[in-house]
């Protein structure tokens, strides 16, 4: 028996945002150690391949595996608010290019961990309130200067509790022609785990309220300050570009203009969207992921795949769930989720894929028992069982 064991980060989503801490749930590499080694101690002889498949939210270096990486170094940048974090920059084997017809080297810069959503919500409301992402222009910066012309660079990015518009991040690339300068002759490639626009009903300014303890009317006049920073950041200096992400509802000629009310513009706080109008192309960072960790030549010649991801109330599309489903498919392999916490419809699970689902809450329990309670530990412990409850049903 040959099972692939592609999970993605498993965390829990307030306001539909991952919680990506320590203390929360689990990176997606400690989520397949988890599984595969309930699976191994059921069933010792089945072959089983790892593959963590992150979403570009933070934490996403570290599931590169050391083989596809030639380099790996630690920038210091600021935070949002003025601490010291690090994050990675890793440079690729030419085998895990993004892209057909890349000549130049490849490089992953892991931004996304610089502006984490902080678990307390106080803290998010001084980040929302005060935070800045010049730290993360300057790691752009410094990434950038590392890089040579014909080089791509990915970025990863996703929501946050900082709402600047992403005028930090201009002022920490030098300003609007220094940064210019910086990404002349690179490929500029944001891998992003969140989609949302920056403004709009659906936007990112619109889960400020539910992440961080600020009133509903603080959160929108802060959302209205983004969008106005952001949008006057993209009329100077946008750079239209035909394969990013479209305008939800746009025309053709509309889907090349940029606008706070654009798919992909909310990552970062904003800082997606002044990073588009430098001319970067914006995806989804499970499908960025999948291609540079090799996810279609891993589901050949496997009888079955298992994903897994932390709260699950639908299939959304290119999120890891669809992602490893729509690749099993292709092969016509049986797909397994494990979640969390599972609230999808049998009928939803089956257009993705997925011929059957696992949840980590258990029924009849008290009502205040998360599924992730007890933290990493836990969490890893009831994978782990999941794992062996896997084997048993599945392995032949």
């Amino acid at each position: 028996m040959r099972v692939l064991l592609a999970p993605g980060p498993m965390y829990p989503e307030p306001g539909g945002v991952p919680l990506v801490t320590p203390e929360t749930g689990l990176a997606a590499a400690a989520a397949a150690d988890a599984l595969a080694s309930g699976w191994a101690g059921e069933r010792p002889d089945d072959v089983l391949t790892l593959l963590p498949l992150p979403d570009g939210g933070p934490g996403t270096a570290q599931a590169i595996p050391a083989a596809a990486v030639i380099s790996r170094a630690v920038l210091q940048a600021r935070g949002p608010l003025g601490e010291v974090r690090e994050v990675d920059l890793l440079r690729l084997r030419p085998a895990v290019a993004p892209r057909a017809g890349a000549t130049g080297a490849t490089w992953l810069l892991d931004a996304a961990r610089l502006v984490g959503l902080p678990s307390g919500r106080d803290e998010a409301a001084r980040e929302a309130e005060a935070g800045t992402t010049l730290g993360l222009g300057q790691a752009l910066a410094a990434a950038l200067g590392a890089t040579a012309p014909g080089d791509t660079l990915i970025v990863t990015l996703a929501s946050t509790a900082v709402h600047d518009g992403g005028a930090g991040v201009l002022d920490g690339m030098g300003g609007l022609e220094a940064a210019r300068g910086l990404c002349d002759g690179r490929e500029l490639l944001l891998a992003l785990a969140d989609d949302t626009p920056l403004g709009g009903v659906s936007g990112a300014g619109q889960s400020l309220s539910d992440l961080t303890s600020l009133s509903s009317a603080r959160a929108q006049a802060l959302n209205r300050r983004a969008c106005a920073a952001a949008s006057q950041i993209a009329a100077r200096a946008a750079v239209p570009r035909p394969d990013s992400l479209p305008v939800v509802g746009g025309e053709p000629t509309q889907a090349q203009l940029l606008s706070a009310t654009a798919r992909g513009t909310g990552a970062g706080g904003g800082a997606a969207l002044v990073l588009r109008a430098l001319g970067a192309r914006a995806l989804p960072g499970p499908r960025v992921l999948a291609l540079l960790l090799g996810l279609e030549d891993s589901v050949d010649g496997q009888d079955l795949v298992v994903t897994a991801t932390g709260e699950a109330y639908d299939v959304v599309a290119d999120s890891v769930t669809a992602v490893v489903g729509e690749a099993a498919g292709a092969w016509a392999l049986p797909t397994v989720l494990v979640a969390g916490r599972l609230a999808v419809p049998r009928g939803e699970l089956a257009e993705a894929g997925i011929v059957s689902a696992y949840s980590l809450e258990q029924p009849r329990t008290v009502e205040d028992q998360a599924w992730n309670a007890g933290g990493a530990v836990a969490v890893g412990a009831r994978l782990e069982a999941i794992g062996a409850r896997l084997a048993r049903t599945w392995s032949r």
